[in-house]
């Protein structure tokens, strides 16, 4: 394929002679005939090809060809395949999200993220765009870009490749989603992460493997409230997990002594916790919440503390082509005091691991401990992607891992749609928003070779 970066440029002139202008030096270099054909996505325009001196790698383009091929009349930055009388540009990359009325959060907790991934787009020659569900369902297709510092809703090709952040369960089960999914599938248009993995599918897919069934804690469906006593019978503490909860939410856990039952429980302001006497006034203050969702009864681990606090790390990995996975990025995420959780919407964090690791371990224990963890990340992702429908595409995954106080690695959570709210100042662009370009670039290119 000849494939290279290409500026798409408006014409300078309203009322061209010519709608394509290339230079002498492309023109030549793929022996591109007189008349020549633009493509985007479902849309093209042909035209007799215009050729000028100037030696960089831009196509200038009268707004004719930009509303015909659904694009905004602006600067654009694409990857472009082109032969003797065809110039095709792309990929266009979708995605898919709720939309706010807040215009300094148009797009809720991922608004920073939406910016960014548009920004990366942009660098790496790709048109990207953000959509709600509704967007996608239209004949004329509308999505969001920025325009001027501002998100601006316009005209948009059909998008080649869709990113699935949805940030409602509830939505993902919802009718207009699954009409989205089936139309995605009909275009045979790539939908990745569609779709939030509950808590048990995860721990039954893993613990299937071998090799990773010691990193496990024991974790059983809570299907009666036997399911508590047993696990309270062998561990002196527990945690009792909605299967589609996320961000720490609604987390419960019990810890039994000689004389009554602890219950901590996570909200969205404060720990609570409460004492009982019995199991049985436990159970009947539990069995409000619980009776409302699938829950998971799981083994309390004691985790490793940093100045006091427990910490986990959250391990970004990405697909980089069919086959391989990579691990981008790595931190640790230490809990406020007195809390059980560790995710940053409940207070807690960021610090580098081997800082961490190596406030608690010498230097050659700490990188041993750092080098499990990451071959953990890697081989979880790999064993759940190949456990997935075969019409279920990822490429994210953020993967939750702790060590006990004697630095055992534990799995703790995986995560298909990982947060997206912190944002390093002295970083433009993430490791992992880089990655998921790279992957739809990668996608749109094996399609057409």
């Amino acid at each position: 394929m000849n494939l290279l970066n290409i500026k798409m440029e408006p014409l300078a002139t309203t009322k061209p002679p010519f709608h394509i202008c290339l230079s002498e030096e492309l023109v030549k270099r793929f022996s591109l005939s007189k008349d020549v054909t633009v493509r985007c996505s479902q849309h093209s325009f042909t035209s007799s090809l215009a050729v000028s001196p100037h030696k960089e790698n831009i196509i200038y383009c009268s707004k004719e060809v930009y509303d015909s091929l659904h694009l905004p009349y602006k600067p654009l930055h694409f990857t472009a395949q082109i032969t003797q009388n065809d110039v095709s540009l792309g990929p266009v990359i979708g995605i898919v999200t709720e939309i706010s009325a807040d215009e300094e959060a148009k797009f809720g907790s991922i608004t920073s993220f939406c910016y960014e991934i548009l920004q990366a787009c942009e660098e790496k020659g790709a048109f990207g765009a953000i959509y709600c569900i509704t967007d996608l369902l239209h004949d004329d297709i509308k999505g969001y870009i920025v325009n001027e510092d501002r998100w601006e809703q316009v005209a948009t090709p059909l998008p080649q490749i869709v990113h699935n952040r949805i940030h409602s369960r509830k939505t993902e089960h919802s009718s207009s989603f699954k009409e989205m999914v089936q139309w995605l599938t009909q275009k045979q248009i790539p939908l990745f992460n569609a779709h939030y993995l509950n808590k048990w599918f995860v721990f039954e897919r893993l613990a299937i493997i071998e090799h990773l069934k010691p990193y496990l804690p024991q974790t059983t469906l809570l299907r009666k409230k036997q399911d508590i006593t047993d696990a309270l019978s062998t561990h002196p503490a527990i945690f009792i997990k909605p299967i589609h909860g996320s961000q720490g939410k609604h987390i419960f856990k019990v810890t039994k002594d000689d004389h009554k039952y602890l219950l901590d429980y996570t909200t969205f302001t404060q720990p609570y916790n409460r004492e009982y006497e019995t199991f049985y006034d436990l159970f009947e203050a539990l069995y409000s919440p619980l009776k409302k969702q699938g829950f998971i009864v799981q083994q309390a681990i004691e985790l490793q503390t940093y100045k006091d606090c427990p910490f986990d790390f959250r391990l970004l990995c990405h697909k980089q082509n069919d086959l391989q996975w990579k691990l981008t990025s790595i931190v640790a995420r230490v809990s406020q005091p007195n809390n059980f959780v560790s995710n940053l919407a409940r207070g807690g964090e960021l610090y580098s691991p081997k800082m961490v690791l190596e406030h608690l371990y010498d230097q050659k224990h700490a990188k041993s401990i750092l080098t499990l963890l990451k071959e953990l990340a890697i081989d979880i992702c790999q064993h759940l992607d190949a456990s997935t429908a075969e019409d279920e595409l990822y490429v994210e995954f953020g993967i939750d891992l702790a060590i006990d106080r004697e630095g055992k690695p534990w799995i703790i959570e995986v995560n298909t749609k990982p947060s997206k709210q912190f944002q390093p100042e002295h970083i433009t662009t993430r490791p992992s928003t880089k990655a998921l370009v790279d992957y739809c670039l990668y996608s749109f290119h094996s399609d057409d070779s």
